[in-house]
């Protein structure tokens, strides 16, 4: 059912509906959730998660209920609640297949209303690989903390030759866990995020791994079809991702209406970054969609 919220700071009602959900082409419910006023939306904006994550919870509803503000349509699926099994993945292009079939079911409700891209982390890499597979089919990306290269400490080339010498034997072999100290320099977020039980606590596996690195060499060998309109912001003290590779992303592609943010001192999770830095980097977002709205 649809649970109205208030946008901070605003009298703008905010209706939350988590009824929709699909069936992916691997047989699983994907569900999914939307935020919405009561006015016809500007603009459709798709939110992918990153790795372990979910959708649900403050993060993402205090920038959902920001966009709706805006005049947005906000909506995400959700690896918390959804079926399957979590961080198990073949290919990514599974994930940018169900990012696709969302958006269309929410291009009908709303035909010919612009459609942007947010994404976070292993999200951001999905958003990517969308635009480069329909560059034509979206207004604009916002990218937090991408994934557009592995961090060498993470992911050793121990752990990469692994993974690919056993994507197909033992795909579900685990390698590490990603350490949550190194998500935010906030530690009531981590002991938070420890305790979420929609949160995936279990190991980054060899098959994930392997999907992910793949994933990458696709995307860095077409960065030239992303030529739409993008906006990085990245934190100068990401363990996780790598800012260098968000700044390489950034000078390679063509796109004539491009910023980059490099943020001093910030870790991972920008949106739940303390000292003030995840509102501005919330309130970024919101006057970089506002100021490319249709009038």
């Amino acid at each position: 059912m649809e649970a109205p919220l208030t946008a901070s700071g605003s009298s703008t009602r905010v209706y939350l509906d988590g009824r929709l959900s699909f069936i992916n082409a691997d047989g699983y419910e994907i569900v999914c959730k939307s935020w919405k006023g009561h006015t016809d939306p500007r603009a459709l904006v798709f939110v992918a998660h990153g790795f372990g994550e979910h959708c649900h919870g403050h993060k993402y509803d205090t920038l959902a209920c920001a966009l709706v503000r805006l005049g947005c349509c906000v909506f995400a699926h959700d690896h918390g609640k959804s079926e399957g099994p979590r961080a198990t993945i073949k290919f990514f292009d599974t994930y940018v297949d169900d990012l696709l079939t969302h958006v269309d079911v929410r291009r009908t409700a709303f035909p010919g209303k612009p459609v942007y891209l947010v994404g976070h982390s292993t999200g951001g890499l999905i958003c990517v690989l969308t635009i480069q597979r329909k560059p034509k089919d979206f207004a604009g990306m916002v990218l937090l903390g991408p994934l557009l290269g592995l961090d060498k400490q993470e992911a050793t080339l121990f752990k990469r030759t692994v993974a690919r010498l056993l994507r197909w034997v033992i795909p579900g072999l685990p390698l590490r866990k990603l350490p949550l100290e190194k998500v935010s320099r906030d530690p009531a977020v981590v002991k938070r995020l420890a305790e979420d039980p929609l949160y995936y606590h279990g190991s980054v596996t060899t098959g994930w791994l392997a999907a992910a690195l793949a994933a990458l060499e696709k995307m860095k060998a077409n960065v030239e079809a992303v030529g739409l309109p993008f906006l990085i912001q990245h934190g100068s003290e990401d363990k996780l991702c790598d800012p260098a590779d968000s700044q390489q992303f950034f000078e390679k592609a063509p796109s004539e209406d491009k910023t980059i943010k490099i943020i001093n001192g910030a870790y991972h999770n920008l949106l739940m970054e303390p000292d003030g830095v995840g509102p501005q980097v919330r309130k970024d977002i919101v006057e970089w969609i506002s100021a490319r709205l249709p009038k």
